[in-house]
This record gives C-alpha cells, structure tokens and sequence, in this order.
C-alpha cells in the first residue's frame, strides 16, 4: 500500500437501524493475541487503511456483546451510540465515546505494546524513525517538540523512507523493525507549514477526526522492514532559532533511550546494557530548530553523505540552557480541576503513563506525580492539594510543594489531560 483511502463513510450500524450482532476477531501475523472488533467496521477500515504490509487474519463469529474476551485478547473494541469504547489489557479502565480515528488509535497502541513485549530482548523506543540515504535516524524528544509534525513532513521527501512517529521496535539482534504504521498527524496544521506540505497532507491523508489524522504517505516502510539505527536526535524547538545539530554525551543518551523504552524490563540489567551498548555506538545528538523545512533541509545535508556527520555540517557542542528547558505554564491553585474524560491510566510493567486516546499524548507519572493524580479523582483546586501534600510530608517547605503543584498542574492541563471545573 502506498497510499490510504479515507474511511470517512460509516461502513457499520445506520442510524435508525439496529447494529448486527457480529464480532470480528482479527489476528495479525507475527502477534500473540488477538483484536476483538464488536459491530466496529468503521474501526476495521481505519486499522486497513494506516497499516503498510500487515493484513490481519479476519474470523467474523455471531457472539453477543457479553461473550467473554477470546484468549490473549490485546484490545477490544465495542460500538455504543455510533461511537466506540476501547478495553484495553494495559488501561486502568475503558476509553468511551471514541471517533473511529481515535478507537483505532487505540488498537494500534495495543498492537505496539503487545509485539514489543512479546520478544525477548526488545526494545519498544517511544520516538519516530526515518531512514535517509541509508541511514536510520531515530528522533525523540518532549512533548511539543514536533516529533510527529516532523516525521509527518518527512512523508512528503520521496527518498526516505519513514519507520515509525511513535513506536520503534528494537530487536535483540540490534535491527529496528518496522511496524507498518502511518504517522499520526496533530490537526490543524500550524500556520506556517509550507503550501507543498499542504498539498501533500490533502493528497495522503488517511482516517482522521477532529484533532488528528493518519498520514499514509508513500514512503512508509512495509510492516517487516528492518534496519540499523545510525543516529540518535533528540529535538528541541526554541523561537525563531536556525535548525543546528548539538552534540551529545552517550551517557546523556542513555537516559533517553531509558526513558522512551514501553517494553517490558529484561532480567536484571539486560536492557540498560542494550541502551548503553546502542548509545555507544550511535551517532548521538541534539537538535534545535524552529522552522520544519529549515530542521528537514538540515537532517537532508547531515545524513546525506556515508560519513555521518556529513562534511561540512556544523555541530556545535552544547544546546543553550534557555532552549534546553522545557517549562509549562504554572496552573492557578486556585482553579479547580478534572481529569479529561479520555484519559487512562496505562501500566508498563511497575511504570505508570497518563494516556490520552485523542491527543496521543504520554506522561509518565513519578511518585508525586501519582499522588496529585489520585487527588484529582474528584474535582479539587491546586490550593486543597498542596495542603493535602503539605501534610503528608510535613518537613516540606509548602511554598516549594505549591509551586511543585501549580507547576505540575500546569503540565497536565498543556497536555490536555485535566481540565477547569466548571
């Protein structure tokens, strides 16, 4: 597949007619368990669509909607009210209310999980991947440092070929592995993305809702395809700054590979050695850039050349502090706050991550983290949580616990993952 049709007709239940009773169970090849799609054709057609390479096996039964789960079941998907709820193994509780874009988002985080843990060895890195002129460039970073807005843009470059914008299998063998997967693209584009990305976006898009779509360009790489990582980028975007490569310790990469790993531990060390034998042998760098077709002009000239990096481009040796921070906006202590709806607790291994089904959207939750989380199962303000935590470590200084709240509160609401009440 080299390109996706848009899955914009509900091919499922019409209104004023009630859904057929009919599950379908889909088994991809090379993946332990199974799919459970419940009157969700919808769901069916959008999964077709952003996968490259990867057809599932299709058993359609007549069970009913209280049958139990097949089997090693990875995740489930159920219609309700011409929308869909998503059961997944690794959510603390059901996603409802989900556009089809958004259940098959859903899905395909599963069937990411779910192959990464099934591999002994396998590194599941949360980052994107290109591969240009040979050389496979894995890109990370914070959240809105552009990762998938980048990766997508690199659809458009006809000579590279894009592994992944969110999950890269590493085998035990050192290869990563394609996936298959489109990259999934934040809706509406930012203002000044270029006219030909434009078009090109109009061109590929695939199934979409209101704040994402899957980019289905022609350069994905088929579900199987494998290569060596050469490089290791870690993005920033600073204001109005010229794309510049920086360059980084392998020890400071190997907290970010440890960080971006979903997959399940190893025993005892055996995927930090991974990470640090990977870091040691890659290219590791950062990249700071403000304008996408300034950061794709760059990458073109750096990989373009079988020296990596290619003669005569610049990398300086630090990233300036200013750009290097990553500061959310403090929240008002004052304001009380909700957990957005379609948000879930998602478990990797003894990791806790929020997951947000429509923005894509990962937060990996620490100690207090968890603690603020817990506190906001009901609507609270940042004022009562800070008072709470002032209690429970008493020998805190509460000026230091509220700035630590409001902070924090500030980067669950940028992320979209709570919300004002009322």
């Amino acid at each position: 597949m080299t390109a996706c049709d848009n899955p914009q007709v509900n091919t499922g239940a019409r209104l004023g007619r009630a859904p057929r009773p009919v599950v379908q169970l889909l088994r991809y090849p090379g993946l332990d368990g199974t799919i459970v799609l419940e009157n969700a054709d919808e769901v069916l057609s959008a999964l077709n669509a952003l996968m490259t390479g990867w057809t599932p096996e299709i058993v359609t039964t007549g069970l009913q909607d209280d049958a139990p789960d097949p089997p090693h079941h990875v995740s489930r998907i159920r219609a309700q009210n011409a929308r869909y709820d998503l059961h997944s193994p690794w959510l603390d509780k059901p996603l409802r209310g989900l556009m089809a874009a958004s259940a098959a988002c859903g899905v395909v985080a599963d069937i990411s999980q779910a192959f990464c843990n099934q591999y002994r060895g396998c590194l599941g890195l949360h980052c994107g991947a290109v591969r240009i002129n040979g050389h496979l460039v894995v890109l990370t970073g914070p959240a809105r440092a552009g990762k998938s807005t980048l990766i997508s843009r690199l659809t458009a470059e006809p000579d590279m070929t894009v592994f992944c914008d969110d999950i890269l299998p590493v085998m035990e063998d050192g290869l990563a592995f394609g996936l298959g997967l489109a990259p999934r693209l934040r809706l509406p584009l930012p203002a000044g993305v270029s006219a030909a990305f434009r078009a090109h976006v109009d061109t590929y898009m695939g199934p979409a809702d209101r704040r994402y779509g899957y980019l289905c360009g022609p350069n994905v790489a088929p579900h199987g395809t494998r290569a060596p990582v050469s490089a290791f980028i870690v993005l920033a975007r600073g204001p109005d700054a010229p794309a510049q490569l920086h360059r980084m310790e392998p020890t400071e990469a190997v907290q970010h590979l440890v960080r971006q790993n979903i997959s399940a531990p190893g025993e005892g060390t055996e995927h930090f050695d991974q990470v640090t034998r990977m870091a040691e042998s890659l290219l590791c760098l950062k990249m700071v850039y403000s304008d996408l077709e300034d950061a794709v002009d760059l990458l073109r000239r750096a990989f373009g050349a079988d020296v990596l990096p290619a003669p005569g481009v610049t990398v300086a040796s630090a990233l300036p502090a200013e750009i290097e921070a990553v500061v959310h906006p403090p929240a008002s202590l004052t304001q009380a706050y909700r957990r957005s709806p379609q948000v879930a607790v998602r478990a990797v291994q003894d990791d806790l991550f929020l997951w947000h089904a429509t923005e894509y959207s990962y937060f990996h939750l620490n100690t207090v983290a968890r603690a603020i989380w817990t506190l906001l199962e009901d609507p609270i303000t940042g004022t009562e949580i800070a008072a709470t935590l002032s209690e429970v470590f008493p020998d805190a200084d509460p000026a230091r616990i509220a700035a630590d709240v409001a902070a924090l509160l500030g980067a669950f609401e940028t992320e979209f993952l709570i919300q004002p009440d009322g």
